[in-house]
């Protein structure tokens, strides 16, 4: 274990149980932020539903039920912000 590692390894061990979940919290906060900004990097600036769905997308896809269920959100999502299409 690294000098680094022993003294992460003190601190988390000297909080309350209250201040881990704290920072637990903090860190998930942190990771979702960050695939957030993959998504808007990768697909541009999206409505906050669809972006919600897209992180879930990266977090789930991997399962094909959960795909399933978020691909129909997508597709609900998409539906509903459409313009509606006038007759010609």
């Amino acid at each position: 274990m690294t000098d680094v590692e022993a003294a992460y390894r003190a601190a988390v061990d000297a909080m309350t149980p209250a201040q881990r979940i704290e920072r637990m919290l903090q860190l998930n906060q942190w990771a979702y932020w960050n695939v957030q900004r993959c998504v808007i990097a990768e697909l541009g600036p999206l409505p906050p539903e669809e972006l919600k769905w897209q992180v879930a997308l990266r977090y789930y896809g991997h399962e094909p039920e959960c795909r399933q269920l978020i691909e129909e959100q997508l597709r609900r999502i998409r539906t509903l912000t459409e313009e509606p299409k006038l007759p010609s």
